[in-house]
């Protein structure tokens, strides 16, 4: 059996059909081409919307992160404020109960204080020594309450009058006045330093900022070093 030979390809019937054939070729060739520019051209607008279309949305999420972000703050800064706003209306009530319990006692504790021999003398001595640093007048009349013994009037006219072991500096007068209860009134002729129970409270405002400076001061000491 011969081998098969190689079928040879047709040829063009004409010249018309090799020019056909020729045209043919070049439109598939044109077609190719330009599918595959139209293809290249297609891809890259895809990368180029993929893009745009991921920075768009990276930047959508940084704003829209940036207003979580404001809002959160804003946020905190409220229930800050609202927390503090509490916090200060509360201690503003824990100071006004605490300068009402103080007033409810602080005119007995002065009695109590007065009535203490030892507590009165301190409280007379401390009297006469702010006065003489206050009053420059060479005469005094001095106001106690009644109940007072020979002894406490000679000692009180002794202190005012310039202190013990010393010639008297002044003139001193003592006048019984049954409406002071605790302490003493010292007059001169322009002014008067009132060292008595009420004249020490005349000054709410300033009681109540000594009070609280002290309670403060208590409430920040250690307690291991408190007697």
């Amino acid at each position: 059996m011969s081998e098969a030979q190689p079928q040879a390809e047709p040829q063009p019937a004409s010249i018309l059909d090799a020019q056909v054939e020729a045209l043919l070729e070049r439109i598939a060739a044109d077609r190719d081409r330009r599918c595959a520019e139209l293809r290249e051209s297609t891809e890259r607008q895809a990368r180029d919307l993929k893009r745009s279309a991921i920075k768009e949305a990276r930047g959508q999420v940084h704003e829209a992160v940036k207003r979580e972000r404001k809002h959160a703050e804003q946020t905190l800064r409220q229930a800050q404020a609202s927390a503090d706003l509490q916090i200060s209306r509360r201690a503003q009530q824990a100071t006004r109960e605490l300068l009402k319990a103080m007033w409810a006692v602080i005119g007995a504790a002065l009695e109590a204080r007065w009535a203490d021999s030892v507590r009165r003398r301190d409280w007379v001595r401390a009297a006469i020594k702010q006065a003489q640093r206050l009053l420059t007048e060479p005469a005094w009349r001095i106001e106690h309450g009644a109940g007072w013994s020979e002894a406490e009037c000679a000692l009180l006219a002794k202190l005012a009058a310039g202190g013990e072991g010393r010639e008297p500096q002044r003139k001193v007068e003592l006048a019984c006045d049954p409406s002071v209860h605790a302490g003493i009134r010292i007059r001169t002729s322009g002014a008067t330093f009132d060292a008595t129970a009420v004249g020490l409270l005349a000054v709410p405002s300033l009681i109540e900022s000594e009070f609280l400076a002290q309670h403060l001061a208590l409430s920040a000491t250690p307690a291991a070093v408190l007697p």
